[in-house]
């Protein structure tokens, strides 16, 4: 009994004396973020601060134009941040702050290296911010022999194709890098092979819920790159979920990557699957009354993952793609679901499943798809061609 009064004592005593302690503010740190890549012409330097609560960040959309920020960052604006090849040229980068017109661009420097970047070659990157802090970094471009762009491009057929990608080896490189861009989620890995097979049933181990990689109904970007060590190291350790502890920076005076690439293959896969189901083919509008005449003229559906039980009133999970009404119409991916002969699908922007254009709610009935859109006004009905 007395012990236990006497470890209550001390827990007591001690969630007093936490309960006193002041946590210590922390110097912001300069975060840099830079990938030289021999396929681009002009090469990017994002220059931010660590994230300390001194600073209030605000929730707001993601801008292409104004990335660090938009994604709620800190930018180090005004700074002297430059690129000196391996004969000791320097080249100054422009921020686009400094020359955009609706004051959008903050931290982002761009440099169009004169020459473009030399593959093989040692690049320094330097920074001096207007406090005086300074930043360097270095590293050596892979020299591939033999580079290709849009080989890579066809029709994949999730239900029969396969695809055997291979490549010749990267002086200077420290690994390959494999990505397929998905609307969950890139599929994103590193091999130290010259060859990589997939088919139709590879799941991304790097989503939530593990979805299949390939989805039916969009295109698909495939990007196989050498890169150095700076790029293999910092990913590896900040993404890799079975490999990576804690992050390899190797600059001075920040943290961050300053690594380069070079595209040995890429392309575009246009994913299709067989239509077997009710539910998927290509449909076209019929009619339409308020907004939703000028929203869609034609979809395709498909059944991305039938019911998990197999029931035939359970929940199947839709995939496909759509094209825009007017003179220069847009196709672009859709997920959606269906239980029973109630649908619904969200179409997308830019193929990514966190970017919705609309969603659209409707019944099923034979051929016909009739429904509402949720940001439109008015009735919409598809006829399956």
């Amino acid at each position: 009994m007395l012990a236990a009064l006497a470890a209550l004592g001390v827990i007591a005593s001690t969630s007093c004396e936490l309960g006193t302690i002041t946590v210590p503010k922390t110097t912001p740190s300069i975060v840099v973020h830079a990938v030289l890549n021999a396929n681009a012409t002009t090469q990017v330097i994002l220059v931010e601060r660590t994230l300390t609560g001194a600073i209030p960040v605000h929730d707001t959309a993601f801008n292409a134009a104004d990335p660090i920020v938009s994604d709620g960052g800190i930018p180090v604006s005004g700074a002297r941040v430059e690129i000196i090849d391996s004969a000791g040229v320097v080249q100054p980068a422009v921020e686009d702050l400094s020359v955009s017109t609706n004051g959008t661009g903050a931290g982002v420097y761009r440099v169009a290296l004169r020459g473009g970047l030399n593959r093989g070659a040692r690049y320094q990157l330097h920074i001096v911010t207007q406090q005086g802090e300074q930043v360097t970094a270095f590293t050596r471009v892979p020299f591939p022999e033999f580079a290709s762009t849009g080989a890579l491009s066809r029709t994949f057929n999730r239900d029969h194709d396969s695809l055997v990608v291979e490549w010749k080896r990267a002086a200077a490189a420290r690994a390959y890098a494999l990505r397929i861009e998905s609307p969950f989620g890139p599929f994103f890995l590193f091999t130290d092979s010259l060859r990589f097979s997939m088919n139709g049933d590879l799941r991304n181990l790097f989503a939530s819920d593990l979805p299949r990689v390939f989805v039916p109904g969009f295109r698909q970007d495939v990007l196989i790159a050498a890169v150095d060590s700076n790029f293999f190291d910092y990913y590896r350790t900040n993404n890799d979920p079975f490999t990576g502890s804690g992050i390899i920076s190797r600059l001075n005076g920040a943290l961050g990557m300053f690594g380069s690439m070079v595209t040995l293959n890429s392309g575009t896969l246009t994913v299709v699957a067989d239509q077997t189901e009710p539910i998927e083919g290509r449909y076209r509008v019929t009619s339409a009354t308020g907004d939703a005449t000028s929203f869609i003229s034609n979809l395709t559906l498909y059944v991305e993952s039938p019911p998990a039980n197999g029931a035939a009133e359970a929940t199947m999970a839709l995939s496909g793609r759509y094209t825009s009404v007017g003179p220069n119409p847009r196709t672009d991916g859709l997920i959606g679901r269906m239980n029973g002969n109630s649908v619904s699908f969200a179409m997308l922007a830019n193929q990514l499943a966190g970017d919705t254009v609309d969603v659209f709610t409707g019944v099923l009935n034979g051929g016909v798809l009739t429904g509402k859109y949720k940001r439109r006004t008015g009735e919409v009905v598809f006829a399956k061609q």
